[in-house]
């Protein structure tokens, strides 16, 4: 079965570059706290909502429909980009969210990391590509 997901998932990124092309975590520039896959994982999670300065993190978030949202959902969260937003909603209606995530388009959350120091998100690599204000964080391909 397992040879068979892989060869699925070949063909459908030789039919689809956005599934082949890497995905980066991406925070503002202004932003040098270093951040492992765990830490990226429980921003996501709801478990950290502040940064180590003690302003709140403003985490963002792609339609889950997005080849770059499952890419990271998977790599980072270990879950599918639809579970992932499942999850959200579940704390967003169960009043247990203390950080709520806002979800944007790629364009929309690269623009705004670049802009918001205390921002967190991610997108194809391509997107933020030259772009000044940005740091990449970690690298999912």
């Amino acid at each position: 079965m397992k040879k068979l997901t892989l060869v699925a998932f070949l063909f459908l990124s030789a039919m689809n570059p956005a599934l082949s092309e890497p995905v980066v975590v991406i925070v503002n520039s202004a932003n040098t706290q270093s951040l492992s896959t765990s830490d990226v994982k429980n921003i996501y999670r709801d478990r950290t909502i502040t940064w180590d300065n003690g302003n709140k993190i403003m985490v963002y978030n792609l339609p889950s429909k997005e080849a770059a949202a499952e890419v990271f959902a998977t790599k980072v969260l270990g879950v599918s980009s639809r579970s992932a937003a499942a999850s959200e909603a579940n704390r967003i209606v169960t009043n247990t969210s203390r950080n709520a995530q806002l979800t944007k388009r790629e364009v929309l959350v690269a623009s705004i990391v670049s802009r918001k120091p205390d921002a967190i998100g991610y997108v194809h690599k391509k997107t933020v590509s030259g772009k000044e204000g940005i740091r990449i964080l970690l690298t999912l391909e």
